[in-house]
């Protein structure tokens, strides 16, 4: 392995380690030196890189990604203070170097431009001690087991499931077999883990008194008025007695209850034995099993599914089949715990029908939680079929004026998408463009804001 010593004027020296057949582009010495001195606050760098002939285009620091495919690890650059766990630059200690980083909260930065070309790496038996090392350490014991494509893996729990409830707003809506979307919601719940309890929010435009024979599931209703998304799921959240909430729409219904060996919202639950991670997000896909959401992309601050209508399959080439660091998911599948949401203050009831799970998701990113997309977990969604999808100029003026400053770090600025107003909801392919820019400024992950969120009181 190679190991390439940057003195930088005032700071201590950097280290960057790559494999031995990669070949350094001729200015990645001086973006990196450079990515260093312009931000003395990163403690580390990571960059693109072009690997068996094809240009990988990596997101932000993710150490989601660092276990679930960690020959993308190919270069890091770290201080001198860090550079006994890189020691000969192997894949190995590459990846013991990405837990230690983890381990004290490092910043890391992403230069998003490829700095070198080499041969993906074998993964032998010592880079697999390493990634256990890394998921026993931060993830309580959890292990990596094989996931879709060679050398990526998914992180699999040991132990009992933790206990789950799930909160399910509902108008009581019918689908084409005329049987409420809401009983098939529940029926992928109670089917995807061994241990949970569901409850049913309703409001006042549900017709009827709902009944349900299985005792696991209790009906509240949320606060008189129109329907607001947010105050219905505030309501299930306080009613909630378990840490872990899965927040999940009625329209959603079992895709797969299987993933792995695992049940799908415990293989998402296993996220959070690593106490940084805040929210976990599902893959949705539409009923001819194309994709409906792998994630959330801010393009100049508009929310956007990524490879919507895409197969899966395709884009391995994109992280979209393995587990990774996103800016947000979407409220449709969503699992957080409940005491990071009472300290936010919930989902902002001002945003009653969008956004509010980006905003959610925004605000636990500024305290410095992650947002991870697993997907193993997959559910079929019949997007806004039980309420149509409306979105008020309000809102949009609201989340512009809360988060329209916030850039994605996780969405490459070399992608692109195509310009089509009308579809906008499809408008998230990161299509790549012919040409590249190379670009020298490193990105942080860093989400921060200025607005103070209220509180909602906790009646657990």
């Amino acid at each position: 392995m190679s190991v390439l010593h940057l003195s930088l004027p005032d700071q201590s020296p950097v280290v960057v380690a790559f494999p031995n057949d990669a070949h350094l582009h001729e200015r990645a010495a001086t973006v990196i030196r450079d990515a260093f001195v312009i931000d003395p606050t990163i403690d580390a760098l990571i960059a693109d890189a072009v690997i068996d002939g094809l240009s990988r285009r990596r997101p932000g620091w993710s150490p989601t990604t660092v276990l679930t495919d960690p020959t993308e690890l190919s270069l890091i650059a770290v201080r001198s203070e860090d550079r006994e766990t890189l020691g000969s630059g192997s894949l190995q200690e590459r990846i013991y170097c990405a837990q230690r980083l983890h381990a004290r909260g490092a910043v890391v930065g992403h230069v998003p431009a490829p700095l070198l070309t080499c041969a993906r790496e074998t993964f032998g038996r010592e880079a697999h001690a390493a990634l256990d090392s890394f998921a026993a350490d931060h993830f309580d014991g959890a292990t990596v087991s094989g996931a879709s494509r060679p050398a990526t893996f998914r992180l699999s729990a040991n132990g009992p499931s933790p206990a789950i409830t799930a909160v399910i707003p509902t108008a009581g809506a019918a689908g084409p077999d005329g049987s409420p979307f809401v009983d098939k919601a529940i029926h992928a719940v109670l089917a995807g883990s061994s241990t949970r309890s569901v409850i049913v929010v309703i409001g006042d435009e549900y017709v009827g008194e709902p009944e349900f024979a299985d005792p696991r599931v209790s009906v509240v209703r949320r606060p008189p008025g129109p329907f607001n998304f947010s105050a219905a799921v505030n309501t299930g959240i306080l009613q909630a007695t378990t840490e872990l909430v899965l927040l999940l729409n009625d329209d959603v219904s079992a895709h797969s209850t299987d993933a792995g060996g695992t049940a799908w919202c415990d293989q998402m639950a296993v996220h959070f034995r690593d106490p940084s991670v805040g929210v976990v997000g599902a893959l949705l896909r539409y009923p001819d099993s194309s994709i409906q959401h792998a994630g959330i992309v801010l393009d100049d601050a508009r929310p956007l599914h990524s490879f919507v209508g895409s197969a899966v399959e395709d884009l391995g080439c994109k992280y979209a089949d393995v587990a990774r660091d996103v800016v947000a998911v979407t409220g449709a599948c969503m699992l957080i715990r409940r005491s990071d949401a009472l300290a936010v203050g919930g989902f902002s009831t001002e945003f009653p029908l969008s956004f509010n799970d980006i905003d959610f998701c925004l605000k636990l990113r500024r305290m410095n939680r992650r947002v991870v997309f697993e997907p193993a977990a997959s559910l079929t969604h019949h997007e806004s079929a039980s309420r149509e999808a409306v979105t008020e100029s309000r809102e949009w003026d609201r989340y512009i004026g809360r988060w329209g400053h916030v850039r994605d770090p996780w969405y490459h600025p070399g992608h692109a998408r195509p310009d089509d107003p009308h579809r906008l909801a499809r408008n998230a392919d990161h299509l790549d463009p012919d040409r590249v820019p190379f670009i020298t400024q490193a990105r942080s992950t860093a989400i921060v804001c200025q607005v103070h969120h209220s509180r909602i009181p906790d009646a657990g």
